[in-house]
């Protein structure tokens, strides 16, 4: 694999193109900032606000540009400049099925390109063949980070590992879409790796997320608990003269105003009480400060 400071000579580098910086953005889980102004191409705007749409959730915005490419019909002896981009490719599938779009259309589209490494990859991940050994593994590695991340185990990351040391040649070859997609799928790597089956760092994790559900119960059982006494002592609460429920009665629609507002108050704060009941477990028993943003 290649040094830190060439890595960081190559981040420098695309930093003069935005639709590189864009794609190096989406792939990092980065929300995409760019300033575009006119010297960048109307494809490579419509491609930067595709990505924003699917960071953002934004069904309607990418469909609007997704109509217009998909209107498009080329065929393997006439192919359209955009069937062979890979950036754009990729954020299509992933868009496709992010907002459940038909595809065929992009099934159709890759049967048209040109036929390498990449194009099989890509086939591959329409079809959910993620294990394929025609696979470029790193393509396949920062896809599943960013559209599914339960197919993502150790025997994949071992397998993108691999595919990275192999590829001695990966910057002289110049290929800006495998080297941003190996960059990542190496972080990915350090970031995701688990121990081996049965090591000390294996069942470290086993027992955290154990844990953490565990909490989540007993969070809900505190919350439940104290729920039941908040209603018994309503219910203790004394019987009140005649007069009195009369008097509250004339000024029955304030407190139903009262009422209401407290509700809605109260409704606002039901996800913010039940976050900071489950940490206040989790701290109660031992569990370390640090870790809770990542839990």
């Amino acid at each position: 694999m290649v040094s830190i400071d060439n890595r960081i000579t190559y981040k420098d580098r695309i930093k003069s193109s935005a639709k590189l910086v864009a794609f190096d953005q989406f792939l990092s889980g980065t929300a995409v900032d760019l300033n575009l102004n006119s010297e960048v191409s109307d494809s490579d705007k419509q491609f930067v606000n595709m990505i924003a749409a699917i960071q953002t959730n934004n069904k309607t915005a990418f469909e609007q540009i997704y109509s217009l490419k998909n209107k498009s019909n080329p065929s393997r002896d006439s192919p359209a400049p955009f069937v062979n981009d890979d950036y754009l490719i990729l954020i299509l599938i992933i868009g496709i099925q992010k907002f459940g779009f038909n595809n065929n259309w992009i099934k159709n589209i890759l049967s048209i390109r040109s036929r390498n490494i990449i194009t099989i990859t890509l086939e591959n991940i329409l079809n959910k063949n993620y294990s394929s050994t025609s696979n470029q593994m790193e393509v396949v590695l920062v896809y599943l980070n960013l559209y599914d991340q339960s197919f993502i185990n150790n025997q994949l990351l071992n397998n993108t590992f691999k595919s990275i040391m192999q590829n001695t040649v990966l910057f002289e070859n110049r290929n800006d879409f495998q080297i941003l997609s190996a960059l990542r799928a190496y972080e990915l790597i350090i970031e995701l790796k688990e121990g081996p089956e049965g090591s000390e760092m294996h069942l470290l994790k086993k027992f955290n997320d154990s844990f953490i559900r565990r909490t989540k119960i007993l969070s809900w059982l505190l919350q439940a608990s104290l729920f039941s006494f908040a209603v018994y002592g309503l219910l203790k609460l004394p019987v009140y003269s005649p007069e009195f429920v009369k008097k509250i009665n004339d000024y029955g629609y304030v407190f139903t105003l009262i009422g209401a507002s407290g509700i809605t108050i109260l409704s606002n704060q039901l996800s913010f009480i039940k976050r900071k009941s489950q940490e206040f477990t989790m701290r109660m028993l031992g569990y370390p400060k640090e870790m809770l943003k990542q839990s």
